[in-house]
């Protein structure tokens, strides 16, 4: 949105403002999935890994990108606090990159476009672009909390069965 403001200034031309944006974009989510590709691996299996992510839900995570892969890139791409992480464990679960690229670059192209335009809409309120971009970031937080939910939901019924079975013998 700040890249159309600009462009409504006459900092830049639209298209400029809309390609700028949307390269960096690119060039981000592929960082981070390149990070999670070849070094997430060696983080998640140190004792600190494994204490903020356990195997097992870990294995959940990437047996879900396996499954929906096109549906996890979309849905961390509007995942505004979360893409990176969302990115890092797609890359983590060895998802083919080219694949990735593609499906990442097309939405980011589209979502760019959205942006800069009503960046470049509202370019004359900075208050009102402002509000915008208030309201893409609630719906990003509505979004996790729909994806979020099941995963916390399932992890405490997990902890509680565990907790509610009598202990083995030796």
């Amino acid at each position: 949105m700040a890249a159309g403001w600009w462009a409504h200034q006459g900092a830049l031309p639209l298209w400029a403002a809309w390609v700028a944006a949307t390269a960096a974009n690119i060039v981000g989510d592929t960082v981070s999935y390149l990070i999670g590709r070849y070094f997430l691996d060696r983080l998640l299996n140190t004792r600190l890994g494994k204490r903020l992510l356990s195997p097992e839900l870990r294995d959940w995570g990437e047996d879900f990108v396996r499954r929906r892969g096109f549906g996890s890139i979309v849905l961390g791409r509007f995942l505004v606090a979360l893409r990176g992480p969302v990115y890092l464990a797609i890359g983590a679960s060895k998802y083919p990159f080219g694949r990735f690229e593609l499906i990442n670059s097309i939405v980011a192209f589209i979502e760019g476009a959205a942006l800069v335009w009503l960046g470049y809409v509202f370019g004359h309120s900075v208050k009102v672009a402002h509000e915008v971009r208030w309201i893409e970031i609630a719906i990003g937080i509505l979004i996790a909390a729909i994806l979020v939910t099941p995963f916390l939901l399932k992890r405490h019924l997990v902890r509680k069965g565990a907790q509610s079975r009598p202990p083995q013998a030796a």
